[in-house]
């Protein structure tokens, strides 16, 4: 069993505990198996580089790797939507990277959504746009921007 799945498991026992000790234990192991794991995380560390293509994206991977303890950095002159982290590659294939690829999803449909909103707020759009084919009948009108 991966780190991850251990430790929800045992953060749904935190939730679901029925009394104050059971919820210590867990909250113990909890604590227990994050320690052995960020071990796991600093032993033999690679630098990556990781392009993310838009500000919002780095920002959630930021995120992930402050929520993992992990810092990320960048170098002079790269682009700032790159971000630089020293991770275990187990540790990046196993756990950061499906959580970010999760969350980046999640995160491209709440955008998704609030752009077709706020579009149809600024004008009720039936059709994304008009086909012709040949040439536009003459109450269209045709301008050049």
């Amino acid at each position: 069993m991966d780190w991850h799945a251990k430790i929800k498991k045992i953060e749904a026992l935190i939730a679901g505990g029925k009394s104050e000790g059971e919820r210590q234990a867990a909250a113990l192991a909890k604590n227990r198996i994050l320690e052995r794991f960020q071990e796991d995380v600093v032993a033999n560390p690679v630098e990556y580089t990781v392009p993310l293509g838009n500000p919002w994206k780095k920002k959630l991977f930021v995120a992930l790797c402050n929520k993992h303890q992990l810092r990320t950095y960048r170098y002079k002159r790269q682009k700032y939507t790159t971000t630089m982290v020293r991770v275990n590659s187990n540790f990046l294939n196993n756990v950061l990277w499906p959580e970010f690829k999760k969350y980046s999803a999640l995160l491209e449909e709440f955008v998704e959504e609030i752009v077709n909103d706020l579009i149809s707020q600024i004008h009720d759009v039936k059709e994304e746009e008009l086909v012709v084919a040949g040439e536009l009948p003459t109450t269209m009108g045709s301008t050049v921007l």
